[in-house]
């Protein structure tokens, strides 16, 4: 059996039968059975899963043309915009500008070798590091379904224990270019224009800047294709799913009778 506590990357069966992954509330067993893969995903507390003859209920099986020598994990991005809220309420002046560091759940990435004579993986499953609510952001109309955070926005970068985090850093800065002031209560990040970076074992995102144009405007977005600046010796480990762009129309911020609801 092998494990590791930050097991990004490629992982070796060799010649044990099982690989364990564990973060702060995932714990992942892959057994290998023959030509067999068995996935068993626990969270928190919960007993550890005891695999007997007939245990079809307390993992998932994939099956294979030949045995699974090397498992690839990656983090991911969530798969729709996360919703959040500064640590306290802020009003931001005209023509002011503010940084927020927001630590955002990741997804993992789980996949195989493609079959003999393919290039590439073939990804097997994606799972949630951590169950977020589902919200609601905008109005009935033109709004969108978006995960909910207990994490708030802060001003300085969290302390994130990177030895079990299955979290990665996003800096945003918020520019107000509007000639009114911004009550900055709630805002939406659209994170499917981010890649992801290590530094050390800490992960970040590409960094994101928002434009507030005032409340009978949309914001305007752009996304990065590098490391945050402050990161030394930073290394991408996973591509955006939609490629890094500029000048993107979002409506970003709640409206102040949306935020008081």
């Amino acid at each position: 059996m092998s494990s590791g506590k930050t097991p990004w990357g490629a992982l070796k069966f060799a010649d044990q039968k099982e690989i364990r992954l564990e973060w702060a509330q995932l714990q992942i067993r892959l057994i290998r059975r023959g030509s067999d893969l068995l996935l068993v995903e626990q969270r928190g507390n919960s007993e550890i899963v005891q695999l007997g003859d007939d245990p079809e209920s307390d993992f998932r099986r994939y099956a294979f043309e030949r045995a699974i020598h090397t498992i690839y994990v990656q983090p991911r991005m969530p798969d729709r915009p996360i919703v959040v809220q500064p640590l306290h309420p802020l009003r931001l002046a005209p023509k002011a500008n503010v940084d927020f560091y927001v630590s955002i759940p990741v997804d993992i990435q789980i996949s195989t070798n493609r079959a003999e004579g393919a290039e590439g993986t073939e990804n097997l499953e994606r799972i949630r590091s951590e169950l977020l609510s589902d919200t609601w952001f905008g109005d009935r109309t033109a709004g969108v379904l978006c995960y909910s955070t207990k994490s708030r926005a802060r001003r300085e970068a969290p302390s994130v224990d990177t030895a079990i985090s299955t979290r990665a850093v996003c800096k945003v800065c918020i520019h107000n270019k509007s000639n009114e002031q911004l009550h900055c209560t709630k805002f939406c990040l659209r994170l499917n224009h981010c890649h992801l970076w290590q530094s050390g074992q800490a992960i970040w995102t590409s960094p994101v800047d928002i434009r507030y144009n005032g409340s009978e405007q949309l914001s305007a977005i752009d996304y990065s294709e590098q490391a945050p600046p402050e990161l030394v010796g930073a290394i991408k480990i996973a591509d955006a799913p939609d490629p890094p762009a500029t000048g993107l129309i979002r409506r970003s911020f709640a409206s102040l009778s949306t935020a008081l609801a």
